[in-house]
């Protein structure tokens, strides 16, 4: 009596999704290329501590704002970009003001996948 071999084959992979925001990266990347140098300070003018203090009160502003407008249906994306960059630029510390900056870059990465998504 003779045993039948059984081929064993590796299971298929499920094909790879491309990532959506893969060209809006590419084409953010290509843009800081030619961006050139940008000014030592992250925030500058005369007295940075009160512009940094100033950008904390105008992000506070905007988060009310926003709250009010998302209680009414109302909430758009300007309104969180604007928040976000005076919160990002009100940061103490060049670690926080990068923190904020890496958010406000994500919420303009995710708003144009938004926009490339929609019907034209």
């Amino acid at each position: 009596m003779t045993e039948a071999t059984v081929k064993k084959t590796a299971a298929k992979r499920p094909a790879r999704t491309a990532d959506p925001l893969a060209p809006v990266l590419t084409e953010v990347r290509n843009h800081a290329r030619t961006i050139g140098d940008l000014p030592s300070k992250l925030v500058g003018g005369h007295l940075p501590e009160r512009g940094a203090d100033n950008y904390r009160r105008r992000g506070d502003d905007w988060e009310r704002i926003n709250k009010n407008r998302e209680t009414e249906g109302r909430l758009g994306i300007d309104g969180l970009a604007v928040q976000v960059a005076f919160a990002a630029f009100g940061g103490r510390t060049a670690a926080e003001i990068r923190s904020g900056l890496v958010r406000l870059a994500s919420l303009a990465v995710a708003a144009i996948g938004q926009i490339d998504r929609e019907p034209k």
